[in-house]
């Protein structure tokens, strides 16, 4: 079955994205790349806000899976430190394999904040993270703690963490030489690392 020409335009949204990055979406350039006219796009999306939030939602997605195939690989055995800490990982992982997509992702000035596909899908890929930090606290890490503010602390941090290495700042301001090295340091200093069994 050939693509829609909904879904066209959002594929060639996203190659334009990923070869050129964020500012190159207009709608003309869009309508371009998936060769049609350039009010094309106007007759699918109701605004520039509404094509580039269903990109942001395959972002959310697509994101949610990964942590969710990384969380899922664990063995049963695994404690609620290694949970919450692989899916961190996975977090900032994603964060450099796809870095447009994900610079795209928390563009708030860029997209519809009353997408409901966008919200939905930005809920689904935080709730692991929530959830891992409601099962940490249940074996006394950080119980008395908001959980929400917690995880918003994490995320953070984590988001912080991978938007300095893909600038290339972390390795010219530390001595780090992997990404890994500067996550497992804040792992230690944020306490997730001792809360393992011995």
């Amino acid at each position: 079955m050939p693509p829609t020409p909904r879904s066209r335009l959002l594929q060639s949204a996203r190659t334009l994205l990923t070869e050129s990055g964020v500012e190159s979406l207009t709608l003309r350039a869009i309508a371009r790349h998936a060769g049609v006219s350039h009010g094309a796009p106007l007759k699918h999306f109701p605004h520039r806000a509404a094509l580039l939030s269903a990109i942001a939602t395959q972002g959310f997605r697509e994101l949610a899976a990964r942590t969710g195939d990384e969380l899922n690989a664990l063995p049963p055995t695994a404690p609620p430190a290694r949970h919450l800490r692989t899916g961190l990982h996975a977090y900032a992982e994603f964060a450099l394999a796809s870095p447009e997509m994900f610079q795209l992702m928390f563009r708030q000035d860029l997209l519809d904040p009353t997408d409901e596909e966008l919200r939905e899908a930005g809920t689904a890929a935080f709730t692991p993270l929530l959830t891992g930090v409601r099962n940490l606290q249940t074996t006394g890490w950080q119980r008395e703690a908001d959980p929400l503010l917690l995880a918003g602390a994490l995320w953070s941090s984590v988001h912080g963490l991978a938007q300095l290495w893909s600038w290339g700042s972390l390795p010219y301001a530390t001595t780090a030489t992997s990404m890994d090295q500067i996550y497992d340091t804040l792992c230690q200093a944020l306490g997730l690392n001792a809360t393992d069994p011995a």
